[in-house]
């Protein structure tokens, strides 16, 4: 770079990619001459000698540590870097009660070991049985399965000293039981109850109970880190914040924890190999945190390992929206119905095929998130465009009996008289399928399925009349790949040595590959997050001043302390005679408020004064709720299917207001 020349912050939006994609060099390599002659001539630069990169730019902000992505790993991250002493701002994409990612709709489980157990069994389990033959960064493994036998430190850090865990002998616990080591597998919960957001909640409330050291911003996606050419040092994030870009000054350190990148149908197909999924949970990993490791040039690792959830191995129910699938709890179920299919569908005259028309997985399996068996290992199976599952009338009857089948399912359904027929109209191969029935129904006679060896008391053939076909899509609920780690956290490049002042935890690049066990992400956001947000906040060396730069004056804006938004229980809400203000905690989202008329002991209007659940559920199924109260006239009415969680904290928020009449 020649002496007198600057690199102002408008230079740097249009250099940003190029700087990370270059490495070494200069940013100016990036920019015009008319950029450049700007940056020289502008009114914020001042002679100066001995500057660095960092003193070139005119930030808007300035932090200790700036965390990107606000979900449990983020969360976490946060805490131990406030606590560190470190100034905060973690920002996150998605609206205010919205944010939370996978951690939000999870199981909330977190793998560990039972008390007592050594430590070298949950790295054996991990090392010799789940990565099986891949290699591995063992320093970096041992650092996780260390960090998950101490589950319950760091579940008493956020004020859980009596935490839930599940005996062995559950589905999950272990996963995989044929591997050594798996005996000392348990499940951590922050209470007794699954799917129920507790652990998100208890992250959220302990980083908003820190708004002193923390500061939160929503709907400001982080667009590009800021590189120094020359060291590689990451000294701060370009961050898009209500319609304009911001730069903002990480002095000790940026951590990046905005997940994987199931919500982007590009990054899947180049790296899943899969034409489509049907996402599960969060609607905002769209793989941001991939694409910004990249242009910095971080390494990649486990891109191609991701993982599903439900019956059927993978398979969710299509629905209305081909391309999303929110996943809430079926009420006393313990785990997820919507758009997932349930035991129930792979029992009888049914079968999955795929796009020709041919069975590809045994569908009465106990998948393990997806994972099915194959030649001595468990890999993921073929993911089909659009995979069916056919079946007959005697099938259809006991779903709609049972409540399996209801009206919209049924609607979507496409029948024919024969397998020719129905493939016809499905776009399958009529050969294919009319060849897969007819085996179908020799398996049954034989009582052996010679295809994919289904237990033969889940058989039966099919009846012979209508044939019916439901759509079905191949679902993912999320990916592990991305940034390469170290046992410290740091992001590698492709050298394998750290890029300084870059940290990641969480999804984003996770430890979990190749086969998965229950609760190892959650427990990962736990045990990375704690050594993210540390190591991102310690102290860190003076930056090498370069000759023959000029400084930038900060332009700051946004102040330490400068929250983007309040909290929701600061808003105040106007109550006249006879109305009460219930609050309900139970809920998917962030707390529902209600304004509750109640008369003589009896409800008579119900007002939502505050929510923030899904909107193609439980925002669907408030108006349901509402509806449903005020003929009541109590809290005594139905849950929603499908918006249990939502159900709950509305009934939970009447009750609160009763109990204030």
């Amino acid at each position: 770079m020649s002496a007198g020349t600057s690199i102002t912050r408008r230079d740097l939006v249009r250099s940003a990619a190029c700087t990370g994609a270059l490495g070494a060099g200069s940013a100016a390599l990036c920019t015009t001459g008319a950029q450049t002659a700007r940056a020289a001539t502008s009114s914020k630069t001042a002679d100066s000698t001995g500057m660095t990169f960092a003193d070139t730019i005119a930030w808007n902000a300035e932090y200790d540590v700036v965390v990107v992505g606000f979900g449990a790993a983020g969360g976490i991250s946060s805490i131990y870097a406030a606590d560190a002493g470190a100034r905060v701002l973690l920002c996150d994409v998605a609206p205010r009660g919205h944010e939370g990612g996978n951690s939000r709709f999870a199981a909330q489980m977190m793998c560990s070991a039972f008390e007592g157990s050594n430590p070298d069994d949950m790295y054996a389990y991990y090392r010799d049985g789940l990565a099986g033959h891949f290699a591995v960064d063992e320093d970096a493994l041992r650092t996780y399965t260390d960090g998950l036998c101490s589950m319950p430190s760091l579940l008493e850090y956020l004020g859980v000293t009596e935490p839930y865990s599940w005996p062995t002998g559950t589905p999950v616990t272990p996963e995989y039981p044929e591997y050594d080591g798996s005996d000392i597998i348990t499940e951590y919960f922050v209470h007794e109850g699954i799917y129920d957001s507790a652990l998100w909640k208890l992250i959220r409330s302990s980083v908003l109970d820190r708004s002193e050291a923390i500061d939160v911003w929503y709907e400001s996606p982080a667009r590009h880190l800021v590189q120094d050419p020359d060291t590689k040092t990451v000294v701060g994030v370009e961050i898009e914040r209500d319609g304009e870009t911001v730069y903002v000054r990480a002095i000790n350190g940026v951590v990046l924890t905005c997940g994987g990148f199931e919500n982007n149908p590009e990054m899947v197909q180049d790296y899943l190999g899969s034409a489509r999924f049907l996402p599960l949970g969060s609607l905002y990993n769209k793989g941001d945190g991939v694409r910004m490791g990249i242009e910095v040039g971080a390494d990649l690792w486990h891109m191609e390992a991701y993982e599903t959830l439900g019956m059927l191995c993978g398979n969710a129910w299509a629905g209305d929206d081909d391309e999303r699938a929110i996943l809430e709890p079926s009420h006393g179920k313990g785990g997820p119905l919507i758009s997932i299919g349930s035991e129930e569908f792979a029992q009888g005259s049914v079968i999955l095929v795929g796009d020709d028309g041919s069975r590809f997985v045994n569908e009465n399996e106990n998948a393990r998130h997806g994972h099915v068996y194959d030649c001595g290992f468990w890999r993921m199976p073929t993911a089909n465009y659009t995979p069916h599952l056919i079946f007959d009338q005697t099938e259809l009857d006991y779903y709609k009996e049972n409540g399996r089948m209801t009206d919209e399912r049924e609607a979507a359904l496409i029948s024919a008289g024969s397998p020719e027929e129905l493939a016809e109209k499905i776009g399958a191969d009529p050969d294919v399928l009319a060849k897969t029935i007819a085996d179908w129904n020799f398996f049954c006679e034989q009582g052996c399925d010679y295809d994919q060896g289904r237990d033969a008391e889940s058989m039966r053939a099919f009846d012979g009349g209508t044939y019916f076909a439901a759509e079905m899509r191949p679902d993912i609920l999320n990916t592990q790949g991305g940034p390469r780690r170290s046992k410290d956290a740091e992001v590698l490049d492709t050298a394998g040595e750290p890029i300084p002042h870059l940290y990641s935890a969480g999804e984003l690049g996770g430890m979990c590959a190749f086969q998965y066990q229950s609760g190892g992400n959650l427990g990962e956001c736990m045990v990375y997050g704690k050594i993210a947000g540390t190591n991102a906040a310690a102290a860190k060396d003076a930056l090498p001043a370069v000759e023959g730069l000029m400084a930038v004056e900060p332009d700051i804006r946004f102040t330490a302390g400068h929250a983007s938004d309040e909290p929701f229980a600061d808003e105040q809400v106007t109550l006249g005679g006879n109305e009460y203000l219930g609050t309900g905690t139970s809920c998917m989202g962030d707390d529902i408020q209600l304004k509750v008329t109640i008369e003589s002991g009896k409800i008579t209007a119900v007002e939502v004064a505050r929510e923030s659940e899904t909107p193609e559920y439980g925002g669907k199924a408030l108006d349901t709720l509402v509806s449903e109260a005020v003929a009541a006239g109590s809290p005594d009415i139905d849950m929603v299917s499908g918006a249990t969680l939502t159900s709950a904290g509305f009934i939970e928020a009447l009750d609160d207001a009763l109990s204030q009449a």
